[in-house]
């Protein structure tokens, strides 16, 4: 089994060239998709209208990966709630989409609207049992900081990560 983070380019390094694939800022018709990205890789169910809800807030901290039809295949969706700092709410990209550096584009993407905003630090929680997260955040630059017991939906044990910008 490969793993994302085992293959994916050093934080600040060149990125990859996809360029069948463009970022762009999240639009209420990628719902269905990013819906079932959410439920296949992050094993959560949410309501349609939250995704819509949570991109009025910072419409340019919710990005999407989109494909040559303009399909999403991963997304980063990204809150500011507490003053000087950004929180990674949902973050995933599609099964047949990994490994191709997407993730390591959004989550640097990510980081230049943060500190276009003058954040200065990015949090997360991340499943205790997903590994290859773990390692993926923990390459840029991310810590645990917390431990929240029963954090998800089904009970499982979440890690709060931070990094300063």
């Amino acid at each position: 089994m490969r793993c994302i983070a085992d293959t994916a380019p050093r934080p600040g390094g060149p990125l990859p060239t996809w360029p069948a694939i463009r970022l762009r800022e999240f639009r209420p018709r990628d719902v269905p998709l990013i819906a079932q990205i959410v439920a296949d890789a992050l094993r959560e169910h949410y309501d349609a209208s939250l995704y819509v809800s949570l991109s009025q807030q910072w419409p340019e901290g919710f990005l999407v990966a989109a494909s040559p039809l303009d399909r999403p295949v991963g997304f980063l969706l990204g809150v500011t709630q507490v003053e000087h700092e950004a929180r990674i709410l949902m973050f995933a990209v599609d099964r047949d989409h990994r490994v191709q550096g997407i993730g390591s584009a959004l989550m640097e993407a990510f980081f230049e609207r943060s500190r276009a905003r003058r954040l200065r630090r990015v949090t997360l929680e991340v499943r205790v049992s997903n590994a290859t997260a773990i390692r993926f955040y923990t390459r840029y630059g991310f810590g645990v900081t917390d431990l929240l017991r029963a954090y998800y939906s089904d009970g499982e044990n979440g890690y709060q990560m931070a990094r300063d910008l």
